[in-house]
């Protein structure tokens, strides 16, 4: 799968953002200009919407830093979480492809920037790159597979294994094996379907096995990725 790469006296900025991108790169000269011309830039804070259900699709979404929550609220008013878009990601693609009104809202969980390519230059790249294609098929599967995952965890596993499963999505897949997670429990507790105090336990119970280490008066999670990948592999 294509993913992004950082090399030494790299471009900075939205630039150097689409430059780590091989589907970019691959771009023949028109097109990335059209892409630098078209794009918008963005910053947000924890909680701010950057689109809302019921919305037309208008942006493909580029996360340069942070986390964006995809999420739906059901009539109860209870939140249920679709996904979380990490920093290196894209995201927005299967609304613009269906021409929909958005069915999810997006909203920032930490603070964030992003990209937003305008849906016509989305279009445009989707009917002129077979490497642009290749990308968002790539970037859907593995998408695909996070769903599945997340959805059989909901469904049959135990609580402990649901919050490491979401851990893992939240991880970023090309990093190291200790990574610092900085999301609010109580945000976790919305991807994962469970109440903070569960999630709290299975925090406890997941640092009990040297998975996990958390620092409550900082804020974040140092997360052996690793190893929290076997004991998922092994447990399911």
């Amino acid at each position: 799968m294509d993913t992004w790469t950082t090399e030494p006296g790299a471009p900075t900025g939205v630039h150097g953002f689409l430059e780590r991108w091989q589907w970019y790169r691959r771009l023949p000269a028109e097109l990335r200009s059209l892409v630098l011309e078209t794009i918008e830039e963005r910053t947000a804070e924890p909680g701010e919407y950057i689109a809302r259900a019921g919305e037309p699709s208008m942006h493909w979404y580029g996360l340069m830093r942070g986390f964006l929550q995809m999420y739906v609220v059901g009539a109860d008013g209870a939140e249920t979480t679709l996904y979380c878009l990490r920093e290196g990601e894209w995201g927005g693609e299967g609304s613009l492809l269906k021409k929909e009104m958005r069915q999810y809202d997006l909203r920032s969980l930490t603070p964030s920037h992003i990209c937003l390519v305008p849906a016509s230059t989305f279009e445009t790249l989707r009917q002129s790159s077979i490497e642009f294609n290749h990308f968002l098929c790539d970037n859907m599967n593995e998408r695909m597979g996070i769903f599945v995952g997340m959805l059989a965890a909901s469904r049959l596993l135990r609580p402990e294994m649901r919050v490491a499963k979401a851990l893992l999505m939240l991880a970023d897949k090309t990093g190291g094996d200790a990574q610092e997670l900085s999301i609010p429990q109580h945000e976790l507790a919305l991807i994962c379907g469970l109440s903070r105090q569960r999630v709290n336990i299975a925090i406890s119970e997941l640092r009990r096995h040297g998975l996990v280490e958390s620092e409550p008066c900082k804020g974040f999670l140092l997360v052996h990725v690793a190893a929290l990948r076997s004991y998922v592999a092994e447990v399911a």
